[in-house]
């Protein structure tokens, strides 16, 4: 059984980068309204993108097996 191809694991790395930049915006955002100073959103922000990014690497490595 052959994996997919490169341009495929591409679309699925653009996918997941996306998600992960809509749960860093979205704990922006949501740290700001709550009172945060934007300093303080961004590294929350940072760290939500940093988080989702390593699981779906990480659901991907599983998937496409390394």
């Amino acid at each position: 059984m052959t994996g997919p191809t490169a341009g495929a694991r591409l679309v699925w790395l653009l996918v997941s980068a996306l998600l992960s930049i809509i749960a860093g915006l979205s704990v922006f955002i949501l740290r700001t309204r709550l009172g945060a100073r934007a300093t303080e959103a961004v590294l929350w922000a940072g760290s939500a993108f940093g988080g989702s990014m390593l699981v779906a690497l990480g659901a991907l490595a599983f998937a496409f097996g390394s």
